[in-house]
């Protein structure tokens, strides 16, 4: 899924996190060598890494929190990897400004709580890193999908069922929109058999389907693979056991509408 802190949708996040994560491991590394050696001049720049490092961390964190709150799929397991990974990122982001204020200034040496603390920081990190990078390369949080002759919206927000969600000559065979309606997150798509209308919440692990390939009317989660029938919303092919919700989907006067399925009394009333 695309992410909303981008600059020309390259993500923001991944571009800042890279200075942390080179400055904390950098100032451990300068400080066991310069302890080792007796050389000061190494466990001062190590103190200045650690500054500049909890400097960076800050400004990769807001970015970061855009993201997991806009981006990352609600009620999935991307979003509870995503806040053990800002969790984590928060500790280590203390832990460092606890030595830096343990030590007090550049020229302090290194102790042994000072290593510890260190340590325990950069292990974190490592564990974050893995949570950040199953988010990117499993949960494709921040991945950018474009299809051939498609808008360059693919998410649209309506205020009200009775709205159009999108022109009917925006929906190509085989692409999918995601449409935020009144809270609900509705996938809208063009398949050999006209207009459908589905869930975006894998009932597997939440994932998007609005990310997902649609090949003739059967449509694939991105993260596990489950594949759902866009009309009835049955399981084609598992892990997902669970049948996907549908909606009602109309195209009207060149616009397309969606709206919540109605019973079979509901109808004949």
């Amino acid at each position: 899924m695309r992410s909303k802190a981008h600059i020309s949708s390259h993500p923001i996040h991944p571009m800042l996190v890279a200075f942390p994560i080179g400055l904390f491991i950098t100032s451990l590394a300068f400080d066991a060598i310069g302890v080792s050696q007796g050389i000061p001049s190494l466990w001062s720049a190590g103190w200045y890494c650690i500054l500049a490092g909890d400097i960076m961390a800050v400004l990769a964190a807001i970015p970061g929190a855009v993201d997991l709150f806009t981006t990352v799929p609600p009620q999935s397991s991307a979003r509870s990897r995503g806040y053990r990974h800002a969790l984590l990122n928060v500790l280590v982001l203390f832990l460092f400004i606890a030595v830096a204020a343990y030590r007090g200034g550049p020229a302090a040496a290194p102790d042994q709580t000072s290593f510890t603390l260190s340590a325990i920081g950069v292990f974190c990190l490592f564990i974050s890193g893995w949570l950040g990078a199953t988010l990117v390369y499993r949960n494709q949080i921040g991945v950018d999908h474009r299809f051939a002759g498609a808008s360059k919206s693919r998410t649209v927000t309506v205020n009200d069922w009775n709205l159009p969600v999108c022109k009917d000559e925006d929906l190509a065979p085989g692409q999918l929109l995601l449409a935020v309606i009144q809270g609900a997150r509705v996938v809208v798509g063009r398949c050999p058999d006209g207009l459908m209308a589905f869930d975006d919440h894998c009932t597997h692990k939440g994932g998007p389907l609005s990310d997902g390939a649609l090949v003739g009317c059967t449509v694939q989660c991105p993260w596990h693979g489950s594949q759902f029938d866009v009309h009835s919303g049955t399981v084609v092919a598992g892990p997902a056991k669970d049948s996907l919700k549908t909606y009602d989907v109309q195209a009207r006067d060149g616009q397309i509408y969606v709206f919540p399925k109605r019973t079979e009394t509901e109808k004949a009333a």
